[in-house]
């Protein structure tokens, strides 16, 4: 695999989001139908570790490999195309065995071992960046993003704990995984995501004012942010206090980068095609929902009612996974023309997004029939279709580059 480009890697990438899309389609139809073949939790273990290595941490990879590569020309060599190969392998070894195990000693091997390879590629990376002489935002975005990673596997670890030692403690197993998620999500993918377009504005020229200030707030209120997870543990009120004061800067440092972003906007406009301004425009539009029901949440009843039904935290999780963090990863590989941009990819890629929003759309109107606010007839049976529609769309983006020409 040695020598091959970034189209190559970004193939394998969205290859493995359509395994990701099919696995989607496979818990929903459990949920609605009957497939006792397979274990429920098991996919479902396999389906999140595999989305977040084998999806997102592979596009990150790859999209951050090629880009410090080549801002960096005559600045040493980066290699880090093995690990993208081996990223990839572990990630289906240990896909396989969590559909067969769950959490066992196989599976949190290769756990571990997709971890480790990670680590690898994040010290490289680290090391890089250290010896570079370019000093960008996006330099400072990387390495946060690269400590709240890091950080995030202390939550695996003690979940893998939990779960081999079969300790049955559901406000501890409850608090891992919150701890895992937000220090993924809102750590070491939206901070890649921040890099990467950080990157993106030296390239073409454009200043955003107050960007290195902006960074500071976003990466010194992440981590009391968790406490906004687990307010159900009955936190005392200095720590209420505390999670309330990170939400609201998260919150106003969120809306006034964008208020920054917009008033250069036109100069942005001007560096990216059409394609990639629409998705960035979704994203936008997906962050700005994703920071405020956050805030909304440091309202005690509102958040009990989110982290305790179960439709909620899935709508809120694919908001950020897919809304967010994978149509501003496309958004960037197209700008890179690291993806070919042809008929196939736009027809694709808008039954993708159309999936999407009626994946939240859906979620959304079963909270609501939580509070009896609305009823809706077959919502599991409409969310199983809705799957079927990402898959497609998710497939479609794979095929549409093996298309030898492209229009």
């Amino acid at each position: 695999m040695k020598g091959k480009g970034a189209n190559f890697w970004l193939q394998v990438a969205l290859f493995n989001l359509a395994v990701v899309a099919i696995l989607g389609v496979l818990l929903r139809y459990k949920i609605a139908f009957s497939f006792p073949l397979i274990h429920q939790k098991h996919l479902l273990h396999g389906h999140s570790h595999f989305a977040f290595s084998a999806w997102v941490g592979q596009m990150i990879m790859t999209l951050l490999g090629y880009t410090l590569k080549e801002r960096n020309l005559d600045h040493g060599r980066f290699e880090f195309t093995s690990l993208l190969a081996w990223n990839t392998i572990v990630a289906f070894l240990m896909l396989f065995a969590f559909v067969y195990q769950g959490y066992g000693p196989i599976s949190i091997f290769f756990s571990t071992l997709s971890t480790a390879i990670n680590f690898l590629y994040c010290f490289r990376v680290w090391s890089f960046l250290h010896q570079s002489p370019s000093h960008s935002t996006g330099d400072y975005y990387i390495k946060a993003s690269i400590i709240f990673n890091i950080l995030s596997s202390l939550g695996t670890i003690f979940l893998a704990y939990l779960m081999s030692n079969k300790i049955n403690h559901p406000e501890k197993y409850l608090a891992s995984v919150y701890y895992y998620l937000h220090f993924q999500y809102n750590g070491y993918f939206i901070f890649s995501c921040l890099g990467l377009f950080a990157y993106f504005l030296d390239q073409i020229g454009v200043n955003v004012a107050h960007s290195r200030r902006v960074f500071w707030l976003f990466a010194g209120s992440l981590a009391p942010a968790y406490l906004l997870s687990i307010m159900w543990a009955k936190l005392p009120l200095l720590v209420y206090v505390l999670l309330v004061g990170a939400a609201s800067i998260q919150f106003l440092a969120w809306f006034y980068w964008l208020y920054q972003v917009s008033k250069v906007r036109s100069q942005i406009k001007q560096g990216i095609p059409a394609i990639v301004s629409f998705l960035w425009i979704l994203v936008a539009l997906a962050a700005s929902l994703k920071f405020i029901l956050q805030l909304l949440s440091i309202i005690p009843s509102l958040s009990e009612y989110a982290f305790g039904f179960r439709p909620v935290v899935i709508a809120y999780l694919h908001l950020v996974l897919l809304g967010v963090v994978s149509l501003f990863l496309l958004g960037f590989a197209l700008w890179k023309e690291y993806i070919h941009f042809n008929g196939m990819l736009k027809l694709a890629l808008g039954i993708f997004i159309g999936g999407v929003f009626f994946n939240e759309f859906i979620l959304m109107l079963q909270g609501m029939s939580f509070l009896n606010l609305v009823q809706i007839p077959f919502s599991n049976e409409t969310l199983f279709g809705i799957a079927i529609m990402m898959f497609l769309g998710a497939l479609g983006i794979f095929l549409s580059q093996r298309v030898k020409k492209y229009n």
